[in-house]
């Protein structure tokens, strides 16, 4: 489960930059649903590979 840890994290900074930007903008629709579906996988994908790399 520890492993799990860089990823989970990563994940929510996605979701929470998603919801900034999504509210800095004002997208809706099709938009909207791409950003809240593609950052937080890539936050978790970048945090996870930066945690490898360091240890």
């Amino acid at each position: 489960m520890k492993s799990y840890f860089p990823y989970i994290i990563g994940a929510l900074v996605g979701a929470l930059l998603a919801i900034l930007l999504s509210g800095l903008f004002s997208l809706i629709g099709t938009p909207q649903l791409v950003l809240f579906g593609c950052l937080p996988a890539l936050g978790g994908a970048l945090l996870e590979r930066y945690a490898q790399r360091r240890s």
